[in-house]
């Protein structure tokens, strides 16, 4: 009877461990599913008036809220991505080529930087958000808390009296690299006729 009574507890045992197995399997499975789900995924092949017209909504509320002019964002968000084409906004939702700055939610891809007046393409590690409305987000974020070593950094595009200004403000501030970012800046904002929702 001894003998029978062992082997029962060993079958409950391993009936036990496979049941919480198969439990912590699924849950992971799910989990991963639900993390690939609520990240929105965009057309590569989406044209420049369709992408404004997606990012607009979100730049104007943000525009409300931390007087950052819409058509600043919009043409940030355009040049940084390649009006959502670039792979990092496409797939990582990243519309700013924003840096990770911690180990979660990030992805390492090649970047283009101008270092000592040449073109250069390195590797790093950039966020990655859910949906271009919180890349815009974390975008406002920074002009509006600036940087760790100076968080009146960008204070100034808030404080501008129009986009030429705040375009400015963003290259004095040193936002790019690329010495001509405010006069592309403001080129695609004309070309765009951006400034339309900065009303």
């Amino acid at each position: 009877m001894a003998k029978v009574s062992n082997k029962r507890k060993l079958v409950i045992i391993v009936s036990l461990l496979c049941g919480v197995f198969i439990f912590l399997a699924a849950g992971s499975f799910y989990w991963f599913h639900k993390q690939r789900q609520t990240r929105q995924e965009h057309s590569p092949d989406i044209t420049v008036q369709q992408f404004i017209r997606e990012v607009a909504p979100a730049a104007q509320r943000e525009q409300e809220k931390y007087h950052i002019p819409a058509s600043i964002t919009i043409a940030q968000a355009g040049l940084e991505s390649n009006w959502g084409r670039s792979k990092l906004a496409a797939k990582y939702n990243n519309l700013f080529g924003i840096k990770a700055n911690g180990k979660k939610n990030r992805v390492k891809m090649y970047t283009t930087e101008n270092v000592n007046g040449k073109t250069v393409k390195v590797k790093r590690y950039f966020q990655t958000y859910s949906s271009w409305a919180a890349s815009i987000n974390a975008h406002t974020q920074l002009i509006v808390n600036g940087t760790s070593d100076d968080h009146a950094r960008f204070r100034a595009v808030q404080t501008a009296k129009n986009y030429r200004q705040a375009a400015l403000a963003l290259q004095t501030g040193g936002y790019a690299t690329d010495p001509d970012y405010a006069s592309k800046l403001v080129y695609a904002i004309k070309k765009f006729n951006l400034d339309r929702y900065d009303k």
